[in-house]
């Protein structure tokens, strides 16, 4: 059986350029919903906007820094430094490697 829309549900859906523009704040919020649009240009529709499939799963603060973390590496020390250490070792490693 074919679904019927109703000219509300079209015009709803509907979004111009310039429109999009001006809001899109608001049109990113829908997306975020999970609300699809259809994005014209006078008539003439250029495409359509729709939310990723897995968009929903949005990660916590917490395993958003555990993820930087893991992919930035880093330095690993064996014991853990304070800063005012780690700039004297690298000040010396420097000074090392200053041509005398």
């Amino acid at each position: 059986m074919p679904q019927t829309i109703s000219l509300d549900d079209i015009g709803q859906h509907l979004v111009s350029i310039t429109d999009f523009r001006r809001n899109a704040g608001s049109y990113l919020d829908k997306l975020a919903q999970g609300q699809s649009f259809i994005i014209i240009r006078g008539n003439t529709p250029l495409g359509t906007l729709t939310p990723l499939p897995n968009a929903s799963t949005h990660n916590t603060r917490k395993a958003d820094i555990e993820k930087i973390k893991r992919l930035s590496g880093g330095f690993r020390f064996k014991k853990d430094l304070t800063p005012a250490q780690l700039n004297s070792i690298l000040d010396k490693r420097y000074e090392e490697m200053l041509p005398r």
